[in-house]
């Protein structure tokens, strides 16, 4: 029995070896000392506002969920969607090729303070399917169809449910052209119910106490008088209102920090747009209708930039600092389109303050001062910088013969601008 148990343990070791050594081969495999890819984000944004086109696509696909759909995407416009996450994380960089015979997509990521690259590439074939032929990881070469079928039981198992099966097969035809690649996509309802029956099954298991809060001020504030007025109502009162019922109910630095991240989630969807509310979980009392105020909240006397402010905060709650700046940006390049509102420094600055509010709200060190100067704000500009001289309304021809791209000097002055004004709002000085 000992003579067993010695070799049962012997060749547990030895298999615990095997599997050491193989990860240990992978991860050097895996680690490069040159990057694949060295793109440029502001040259790949320069697309943007080709976007507006695939978002339309998209929105008839999951409007008309019970049909099926052909979504068109050019090079362009994945392009420009790569560009957006290297501006949010600029230690990755990614470029997309397409032809009729094969698109291919690669990547790179720079871990921070490392001279080594993890570099990943994937070759995609048109055909009656998501068809991935290799991923090359590092000096490794995969086949394709053995990792998505991996990633697929992954997520499977992980969600506890058939949602990474489910979807691929609503892909059911892929075909490419120069520059362009088009989707077959079947009808969607199951899918998107699939996913609501997940999310909300993840949400179960997870800490709702932040989706409780948030629950709680969208419902408390809206039905506060302000919420109830039949005329505009200046975005500090929302955050004034939301801020004193925080500061009542939090009696440790972390508490107040929660809260204050409760209460701007909640007027993210109140006066921003209430899908933001999902990104937290279920907050709506009515699922089928969305609260709302009476009218609409204002910002140095207009909604947009209240909603602007309001929505960057809840993004940059979300996300790594710089993630609501990338996608601020991405939105106003988007607007430069004919029919858009055209590039609005204005509205950057609008993101920017919001993404400052964000920060100091959730600092363990400030929250509880965030509270308390609140109670003491008296007008728009103890929250927001004066916009006077700031460029707006710039079509894609005019932003391109001003500043050429984002990154260019011109450009950077604007931004260097904003950040100068924002500094000099005593809320968000630095500590």
């Amino acid at each position: 029995m000992k003579r067993v148990f010695r070799w049962l343990l012997g060749l547990f070791l030895a298999l615990l070896m095997l599997v050491l050594v193989a990860v240990v081969a992978i991860g050097v495999a895996a680690v490069q000392k040159h990057p694949l890819v060295e793109s440029n984000a502001s040259n790949q944004l320069d697309g943007a506002d080709s976007v507006n086109a695939l978002l339309s696509q998209l929105n008839s696909a999951f409007s008309e969920r019970e049909e099926g759909h052909t979504i068109v995407l050019s090079e362009m416009q994945i392009e420009s969607l790569v560009g957006v996450l290297q501006r949010a994380a600029p230690n990755f960089r990614g470029v997309v090729n397409v032809t009729r015979f094969g698109g291919t997509v690669a990547f790179t990521f720079s871990p921070n303070n490392y001279d080594i690259y993890i570099n990943v590439s994937a070759l995609i074939l048109p055909g009656d399917a998501l068809k991935i032929d290799t991923i090359t990881l590092g000096d490794l070469s995969l086949p394709g169809n053995m990792v998505v079928g991996f990633v697929e039981t992954a997520i499977n198992v992980w969600t506890r449910s058939k949602i990474a099966s489910l979807a691929l097969s609503r892909i059911e035809a892929v075909s490419m052209r120069e520059n362009e690649v088009s989707l077959q996509i079947g009808p969607l309802d199951e899918l998107l119910v699939e996913l609501n029956t997940v999310s909300n099954n993840l949400s179960i298991d997870a800490d709702n106490e932040l989706q409780d809060l948030t629950a709680y001020y969208l419902r408390y504030i809206s039905g506060r008088e302000l919420a109830l007025s039949p005329k505009p109502m200046p975005l500090i009162e929302y955050l004034r209102e939301g801020m004193a019922r925080a500061r009542e109910r939090s009696e440790t630095a972390e508490e107040a920090v929660l809260h204050n991240k409760a209460v701007i989630f909640a007027l993210a969807a109140l006066v921003g747009h209430h899908r933001v509310g999902h990104l937290v979980g279920d907050i709506q009392p009515n699922p089928d209708k969305a609260i709302k105020p009476r009218a609409p909240a204002i910002l140095v006397e207009r909604n947009d930039l209240a909603r602007h402010f309001i929505i960057s905060a809840a993004l940059e709650l979300l996300g790594e600092q710089g993630v609501s700046l990338a996608i601020g940006e991405f939105k106003e390049l988007m607007d430069r389109a004919q029919g858009g509102t055209g590039y609005s420094f204005v509205d950057l600055a609008a993101d920017m303050a919001g993404a400052e509010f964000a920060r100091v709200a959730r600092s363990p060190d400030r929250a509880k001062e965030l509270q308390n100067a609140m109670a003491r704000v008296q007008s728009d500009s103890d929250i927001m910088p004066a916009i006077e001289g700031l460029p707006e309304g710039l079509s894609k021809q005019g932003f391109i013969q001003q500043y050429q791209q984002v990154d260019s000097e011109l450009y950077l002055q604007e931004v260097k601008e904003i950040k100068r004004r924002l500094a000099t709002i005593t809320l968000y000085a630095a500590d």
